[in-house]
Parts: structure tokens; sequence; C-alpha cells
């Protein structure tokens, strides 16, 4: 009898996932930022020792307790205005949220997942806005310079700037996502 060779088909469920997996990919390149690293509880990042020898019989005492050093998160990038864009005037006061050196954003924004988001106006150099962004009851985080026309996405909100004032020391944004 002679030999049938046999055609490998992939099945409906990899054939499913391999669809899946391009989709994310190709989601993977839009203009969405990847969720900024949250740092994790000093427990959860080092363990403490008793400056005594070890327990386990092989691992090394850190030296007595002492924790990790906090990295330093990235600012949130800044997605800029898409080609072609036209400025809108910058004192038009049609931002929805409105912020002065020194101060929080209001109204506040809304809640997403259980967490907050507070944006605060560091300063104002040119037509570039200084801002930095607190989720909950995180630590402020720095957000790359920003301009009129120009967007950034915080975890799960997404903002745009519609305004810069230097004169009044104010920038107002909408909330797009």
């Amino acid at each position: 009898m002679p030999a049938r060779s046999t055609v490998i088909r992939p099945s409906a469920a990899r054939l499913a996932g391999a669809l899946f997996a391009v989709t994310l990919l190709a989601a993977g390149c839009g203009a969405s930022a990847p969720e900024p690293e949250r740092p994790l509880p000093a427990s959860a990042t080092s363990a403490a020792s008793d400056g005594g020898g070890t327990s386990d019989g092989g691992g090394a005492s850190d030296g007595g307790g002492q924790t990790a050093a906090e990295v330093p998160l990235e600012p949130y990038p800044v997605t800029p205005a898409p080609e072609g864009f036209v400025p809108p005037e910058a004192c038009s006061g049609e931002g929805a949220y409105l912020g002065k050196v020194g101060s929080t954003a209001t109204p506040e924004l809304p809640e997403r997942a259980g967490e907050t988001l507070a944006i605060d106006v560091v300063g104002i150099e040119g037509e570039d806005a200084q801002l930095t962004a607190t989720v909950g009851e995180g630590s402020p985080r720095e957000v790359e310079a920003v301009t009129l026309g120009e967007s950034v996405t915080i975890d799960l909100w997404t903002i745009s700037v519609t305004s810069v004032r230097g004169d009044t020391q104010q920038v107002e944004f909408d909330l797009i996502n």
C-alpha cells in the first residue's frame, strides 16, 4: 500500500489565536502609550535580613534589612499633533479643564477603574506646558513638555491640550478618552 502524505492543518483554535496575536501587534503600533510601570511596595521589592547568616543554606544576606532604591519613572510621553494640524486660537476658552501654574486642574477628572487622576501645572515656558500627573494615591509623575494640539495618555485617561497661555499662566485641556 502506498504511503499517504498527510496535510497538517491548523486547528481553529490555533488560527484564532494567531489572528488575535496579529491584531494585538497591530494595535500596539498605534498612538496609545504603554502602561507605565508602578513601583512595588518596599516589602515586595526586597527581603529584609536579620543581619545573620543564611537560613536556606545558600542565599546571601542583603546587609541587614536595607531596601532597594526606587527607580525614577520616565515622564509620560506626549503624542504630537496630527500632520497638517491647524491649531485653534490659543485663548479660546474651549478646554473643559483648566489648570493654573502651581495648582491642580479643575474640575476633577472622572474616576476610572476605581482610580483618580490629578493634573498639576508646574510651569509654562513659551508654548510648552510642564505638567505632572498623579494617579490615585501615587506620587506625582512628570509629563513631557506639551503644547497646543498635542495629547498625552496617562494610564486610563487621554487628554488633549487646547490652550497654553503664558500671559495668564493657564493651561486648558479636554479629556478625549
